[in-house]
């Protein structure tokens, strides 16, 4: 019987011109096998339910009547506070 499945590698040792020509131009290591396993940290960043003011959406008043950013922001915290879970829905 032979012992194909214990295979190992070592890295050999880095020759001394290539530690030189790595220090002078400022070489840095990039991610090993290692680095690349480990768990990246969870942002809570874009958690909620809070929408940010680049992601809400654009309002445009055509004419008289319709309802500016303002009103429905208010209309949008009234309902917030009032009706959780509840839909407004709006007749013309």
């Amino acid at each position: 019987m032979s012992k194909k499945g214990n295979v190992s590698w070592v890295k050999p040792a880095e020759p001394s011109f290539l530690k030189k020509f790595k220090n002078d131009v400022g070489f840095k290591e990039g991610p090993t096998v290692e680095t690349k396993k480990q768990q990246m940290p969870q942002l809570d960043e874009d958690s909620g339910d809070s929408d940010r003011e680049d992601e809400m959406p654009q309002v445009v008043v055509l004419k008289k009547g319709d309802l500016s950013a303002e009103e429905v922001m208010k209309i949008k915290d009234d309902t917030n506070d009032s009706n959780k879970g509840a839909h407004l829905t709006f007749h013309k």
